[in-house]
C-alpha cells in the first residue's frame, strides 16, 4: 500500500511485487494530517493483508530546508509514528517529488480537464501510484 500523505486528502494505492504495478483505491480527507476516518485505513489493511506501506516523502534537499515546509516533513514524521502504533505495519518512505505534478498532468492531457478542482478524477490516489511504482521498481 502507497500513501500520497497530505494536510487535507491522503492518496491510497495498491501495488503488487509481481508485476510491480499499483491502482489507486481511493483519497481519505484528513485534517491537520491527521485520517478523519481510521476505519477506512484499517478496512484496507485487513482487505489486502498489508504488511508494508510506502509513504511519499519529499526527499529533496532544497524542499526540507525550507522554513514554511519544516511543519509539514513534521507533520508526516508524526503520521508515520501514528501509522506505526496503530496498525504495526513495516513503513518506508519513498520520494514524492513531482509525482503531484504528473498526476494532474496525466489527467489534464488524458481526459482534457481544464478544471481539476472540479473534476471526478483523483490527484492523490493516482500520485500515490507513481510513488509505490518508483519504489517497486527501485526495490524489486
Amino acid at each position: 500500500m502507497c500513501l500520497d500523505y497530505g494536510i487535507k486528502n491522503i492518496g491510497i494505492a495498491i501495488g503488487q511485487f509481481v508485476t510491480k504495478t499499483a491502482t489507486p483505491i481511493n483519497s481519505l480527507k484528513a485534517k491537520q494530517g491527521i485520517p478523519k476516518d481510521w476505519n477506512f485505513f484499517k478496512k484496507i489493511i485487513n482487505m489486502w493483508l498489508i504488511k508494508k506501506v510506502v509513504i511519499g516523502y519529499p526527499k529533496s534537499s532544497y524542499y526540507n530546508n525550507l522554513k514554511k515546509n519544516r511543519s509539514f516533513i513534521n507533520n508526516i514524521k508524526n503520521f508515520v509514528r501514528l501509522l506505526k502504533n496503530k496498525f504495526k505495519l513495516e513503513i518506508f518512505l519513498s520520494d514524492e517529488n513531482y509525482t503531484s505534478r504528473a498526476a494532474r498532468d496525466f489527467i489534464y492531457y488524458n481526459y482534457n480537464l481544464y478544471n481539476l478542482f472540479y473534476s471526478n478524477y483523483d490527484v492523490h490516489s493516482l500520485s500515490a501510484v507513481y510513488i509505490l511504482e518508483m519504489w517497486l521498481n527501485k526495490n524489486y
